[in-house]
């Protein structure tokens, strides 16, 4: 059996595992399988088992309870295990309330008809055009905004100024290639551009698909191997040959290099501003993080969302208020904001001065938000599996263990088969 053969049985088992999970009736009680009382609202959330984040958590849970008398029942799943879980207790009826999700999850927890239609209840008026591209599925709103924005490129606007190098070059690809070997040039103890290049994270290359004008997934076709996607390919391929990227990196390694300046570009969400100054010895560091459009042959710089909603196991009184309150509520709002650095959502919260005046957001959400777009495989409830099919395709393209065209065909095949389904 050859590897590809052997590649795409693993993926077929993975697809059947994922299907297994949400077909399963019924599963063994856990620790967060406990009904809510009467004058409860039960919260689903990894955020409130992480000492960064539960704080902020429960500080908007009291704004909950203040408006409306009911206490929040805090549940938990580790993030490894969240979705399997969820869907297992959800369908056996143990759980009610609402639930924090990254969007990739969506499409399957509604296919499992575990999660409710939201289209009566969310005013689409209070949020800005971009909130809207994602949250759907299959033409159905079932999640409520809680926390978009998108990943960006970051940049260290003064180190690159101190090289000689104009980020006003970076709209086009060349000028950017041109900077990064500067960088090199300049030194060779620099990484001049770290984007996640490890297999478990290329989602990061789907914005350069676009931004070479191809496209992974388009009219109901699977177009992974377009011109596109062939040169983005070669082009990465090229970086990594000429150690302009580093080959296996994930988000906390570029963080860290980030941090300690010996990168001066990569990718990350705009969480970054509160993670990249703990670790840096420069106490000016977060002052000189800038954003900077996408390098795309179109010069409209292209981006992939982030979102990470809210959606409801039911759809009683108590739950939907839940939604409105953390999803529109001012205070929640900026609660999550300052104590978790979730960027807003409703248009009142992104024009109020705890966030309009907050530089940095500013920024982000003028030169990365705007031109952000849906990852094409949040479409599908397999789509976990169809990502990993994507990743181990580009992969093998960067490692060389196969030409582009034929890394590219093969995870276009894989994309085929598990979407077919």
């Amino acid at each position: 059996m050859n590897s590809t053969t052997d590649r795409r049985g693993f993926l077929r088992t993975c697809a059947a595992g994922a299907a297994g999970a949400l077909l399963a009736g019924s599963a063994s009680c856990s620790t967060a399988d406990r009904s809510g009382a009467d004058d409860t609202l039960s919260f689903t959330s990894w955020g409130f088992a992480e000492t960064r984040s539960s704080t902020a958590m429960r500080e908007a849970c009291e704004v909950y309870t203040e408006s409306t008398g009911l206490t929040i029942d805090e549940r938990v799943y580790p993030y490894d295990k969240y979705l399997n879980q969820l869907v297992l207790s959800a369908r056996g009826g143990r759980m009610t309330g609402i639930v924090h999700i990254d969007e990739e999850w969506m499409s399957a927890l509604a296919t499992a008809e575990v999660i409710k239609d939201l289209n009566p209840h969310v005013d689409t008026a209070l949020y800005p055009r971009v909130i809207d591209k994602a949250g759907s599925y299959d033409g159905v709103r079932y999640a409520m905004p809680w926390t978009q924005s998108a990943l960006g490129i970051v940049t260290n606007g003064p180190m690159l100024r101190d090289l000689g190098i104009d980020t006003s070059t970076f709209d086009d690809i060349d000028g950017f290639t041109r900077a990064l070997r500067r960088i090199k040039d300049s030194d060779g103890s620099l990484i001049p551009y770290a984007p996640c290049s490890a297999v478990t994270q290329l989602k990061d290359f789907i914005p350069w698909i676009w931004a070479f004008g191809g496209t992974l997934y388009e009219s109901g076709e699977v177009t992974l191997g377009d011109p596109g996607s062939k040169d983005a390919l070669d082009y990465w391929k090229m970086l990594l040959d000429d150690g302009l990227i580093q080959a296996g990196m994930d988000r906390e390694g570029a963080r860290t290099l980030f941090a300690q300046q010996r990168t001066a570009i990569y990718d990350d969400a705009p969480q970054a501003i509160g993670v990249i100054p703990p670790q840096s010895s420069d106490p000016d560091i977060a002052s000189k993080m800038e954003m900077v459009r996408r390098p795309a042959r179109d010069g409209e710089g292209h981006n992939l969302i982030w979102s990470q909603p809210l959606v409801a196991l039911d759809d009683s009184e108590a739950t939907v208020e839940a939604l409105r309150i953390f999803s529109t509520d001012l205070r929640t709002q900026q609660i999550a904001f300052e104590g978790l650095g979730n960027p807003p959502t409703t248009i009142e919260a992104i024009e109020s001065p705890w966030f309009a005046e907050d530089s940095f957001h500013e920024q982000w959400n003028r030169v990365v938000v705007g031109s952000a777009r849906r990852n094409p495989l949040w479409d599908f409830p397999i789509g976990s599996s169809a990502q990993r099919a994507h990743d181990e395709a580009i992969e093998q393209g960067l490692r060389g263990t196969v030409s582009s065209t034929q890394a590219l065909k093969e995870g276009k095949e894989a994309l085929m088969e598990l979407l077919r389904g």
